[in-house]
């Protein structure tokens, strides 16, 4: 493999196919890349797409390296929350819709960097909201099965995916690698994906990319590239389910004003999600819509119709008091 011959053809914006694209992720993702080599990757595929087949083979080179995570076996599908930015101009709310699933039984893996990257990572907030994050694949799979929720830190599902956001965050970009963590299928057909992407450019090309994977994901332009919806205004979402993907909502064209989010931080975040979960408290429509769709496709319900009504008036199943 010729890695000058690689990055000039992606540099080109020809693409790579699967074969080029599966033997450079496992070389990327085993370590056997030279810094300097790894980091024109990085700025190429930064630039330029990989293309779908591309996507494909790099995605197949982290699955085989992932760790043997399991779902709980039960009635529903365990939704599975990426998180790998910091949030910087609103609340994290990842751990929140995290919570508002566990409410409802449905089991709930969160993965992702432990830091915010000057921003309030989701790591902060489920620290305050007492969800540690596991040491191990055997801590990762009792958790979910005995509490409902678990976090893995990236570098408990790949070290080799940690050291290249390392070295993303010390280029100062944001690209393919991010893209890739967010893809990751860590739990297989018994889970139903979030899939946050940054920018509304990226969200074609990755809704190829789950339609051509198959399986259950929820596909939408996260808050600040996070899992949870904007809460002041909800972006549209796609559900990917078995190689088809449909639009569930439409993006809301004005934003909502809302005076009971709290400040951004995570101390002042994870109090007000606690007082949410404790006292029922109403939800933004964002983020009752975005449980509503999770709730439909783990299985919680036998439509979507179903989901709505039940998240319709606070998102707890119940109306207000």
């Amino acid at each position: 493999m010729s890695y000058a011959t690689l990055i000039l053809q992606i540099e080109a914006g020809e693409g790579l196919n699967y074969v080029e694209a599966r033997a450079l992720g496992a070389a990327l993702l085993d370590g056997g890349v030279p810094e300097l080599e790894t980091a024109a990757f990085l700025v190429a595929f930064n630039q330029h797409d990989p293309g779908l087949d591309g996507w494909l083979g790099l995605h197949a080179a982290l699955a085989e390296r992932l760790p043997d995570f399991v779902a709980p076996s039960g009635p529903f599908r365990t939704v599975v929350l990426p998180t790998y930015h910091g949030v910087r101009t609103h609340p994290h709310l990842t751990p929140l819709l995290a919570l508002l699933l566990k409410s409802f039984g449905i089991p709930v893996l969160i993965h992702g960097v432990l830091e915010g990257g000057g921003g309030t990572a989701a790591a902060y907030v489920l620290r305050e909201l007492g969800v540690m994050p596991c040491s191990s694949t055997t801590q990762v799979n009792a958790a979910l099965l005995d509490e409902g929720i678990a976090f893995a830190p990236v570098a408990l599902l790949s070290p080799g995916l940690a050291a290249l956001l390392a070295l993303r965050a010390r280029l100062g970009i944001d690209g393919w690698v991010t893209r890739l963590a967010m893809l990751a299928d860590v739990l297989g057909e018994h889970s139903v994906r979030v899939t946050p992407v940054a920018s509304g450019a990226e969200l074609a090309p990755t809704r190829e990319v789950l339609e051509a994977l198959g399986g259950h994901a929820l596909l939408l332009q996260g808050c600040e590239g996070e899992a949870f919806a904007d809460p002041l205004q909800r972006p549209g979402m796609v559900l990917v389910q078995d190689g088809q993907g449909q639009p569930v909502y439409e993006a809301q064209s004005i934003a909502s004003v809302l005076a009971n989010l709290p400040e951004i931080g995570a101390r002042a975040t994870g109090a007000w999600i606690d007082r949410v979960m404790r006292e029922h408290l109403p939800l933004p429509l964002p983020i009752r819509n975005q449980l509503a769709v999770c709730l439909y496709a783990s299985g919680y319900t036998e439509d979507l119709n179903q989901a709505r009504a039940i998240t319709a008036i606070d998102g707890f199943g119940r109306a207000a008091a």
